[in-house]
């Protein structure tokens, strides 16, 4: 089959609020009634949307994706440097499997030509298709979600939908292509202690909200080291996603994921996103779709600003740091890139043919000064000497 059969084709704007030359809409290629399927193999970026919510045990419906993609095509154009296309919605299978089958065949061939999947709407659990999409690449990856509660429900709840097991599934097959697992803005009231006690016993980052709350700005290196995110609205405050799949009156403000996005864009490293778990019919005056519009405006306008610096080695321009810890004995090697000033740490391994450089912050760097080891370099130190 060819790509375009997987798809439907999406209604065409032809009025914008900023006028053809400034509207995000009128500067993309899309899958249109009458016209062809886009020329997707030199794009920087395809927009999928995705209508597939039978994880969540709701009916499938594209109402989200298509609210979304109507206001983000309102929005000013990011960048005219980027090639963006928008290949449609995709179409739902005979079963929810199906649908997950689908997602892994079509990312897997945008990510063989460099081409980042930008999903918008369906169930967090669509994350498994675009897993297997790098497992079929044979592409060691690390994924990160932003969410209010790892996808874990499964080892606990058997009877629970597979949005909220997601994860689960992709830990039970001991698959050798994840490396690592991050989850930003877990609430405790959601989670369980043994869901965090298994990810910790795995070596997986868990960061709580209050903690990602009181400096936003420590998520950027875990976005940095990231290649697969999964942002879903429910982590967004009930007040700013009202339709959120799993509402709550706690969580991220708007501005605060549009953050992130902006940061998970300008990663060189991350080659696939996919927005999800809200609810079209139930988005008054399309208040969370609107939301998901800016939060994929923000990380394609982080894309653009990409600055070349993945991989990172220590032969690029940089300033290199070494920190002695005195009661151990041993030492911490930092470099600070003399380009955009952000921070790598390197992490010796006794199973890998090099060092690990692993992206990090100032405040790492200024723990080590303390003599604190950053618990990033701990993470990392034990996965490749385990």
């Amino acid at each position: 089959m060819e790509l375009a059969d997987y798809f439907d084709t999406v209604p065409e704007r032809h009025n914008y609020r900023l006028g053809v030359s400034n509207a995000f809409g009128a500067g993309i290629s899309g899958y249109y009634p009458k016209a062809k399927f886009p020329d997707w193999e030199k794009a920087d970026i395809a927009i999928i949307g995705i209508s597939e919510y039978r994880g969540s045990h709701m009916d499938n419906c594209s109402e989200a994706a298509n609210r979304a993609r109507e206001s983000l095509y309102n929005l000013s154009k990011p960048s005219d440097k980027l090639k963006i296309v928008d290949l449609g919605n995709l179409r739902s299978g005979k079963t929810h499997n199906d649908s997950i089958a689908a997602i892994r065949y079509t990312a897997s061939v945008l990510l063989g030509r460099n081409t980042v999947p930008l999903l918008l709407g369906g169930a967090s659990d669509l994350a498994l298709g675009l897993f297997r999409a790098y497992e079929q690449n044979k592409r060691v990856i690390n994924l990160t979600s932003v969410d209010s509660r790892p996808g874990m429900a499964g080892d606990h709840f058997p009877d629970s939908p597979p949005v909220q097991s997601w994860l689960s599934n992709i830990i039970a097959s001991k698959s050798k292509y994840l490396f690592n697992y991050s989850n930003i803005g877990y609430q405790s009231y959601f989670t369980g202690p043994s869901e965090t006690r298994l990810l910790e016993d795995l070596m997986f980052d868990n960061i709580r909200l209050g903690m990602v709350r009181d400096d936003l700005r420590e998520t950027e290196p875990v976005l940095r080291d990231t290649d697969l995110l999964v942002i879903s609205m429910s982590s967004v405050r009930q007040s700013d996603a009202p339709a959120a799949l799993f509402p709550s009156p706690s969580g991220f403000h708007g501005e605060e994921v549009c953050q992130m996005a902006w940061y998970a864009g300008k990663s060189e490293r991350l080659s696939a996103v996919a927005i999800t778990n809200w609810l079209g019919k139930y988005d008054i005056r399309d208040h969370t779709a609107r939301l998901a519009a800016q939060v994929a405006w923000y990380f394609i306008e982080g894309f653009g600003k990409r600055d070349g610096e993945y991989p990172f080695t220590s032969s690029r321009e940089c300033t290199k740091f070494i920190v002695n810890l005195s009661e151990t004995g041993s030492e911490i090697v930092f470099y600070k890139s003399t380009k955009t000033d952000r921070w790598w740490m390197e992490v010796p391994s006794s199973k890998l043919p090099k060092s690990l450089m692993v992206a990090c912050s100032y405040e790492d760097y200024q723990r080590a000064c303390r003599q604190e080891v950053p618990e990033r370099w701990w993470q990392n130190f034990r996965k490749v000497n385990h």
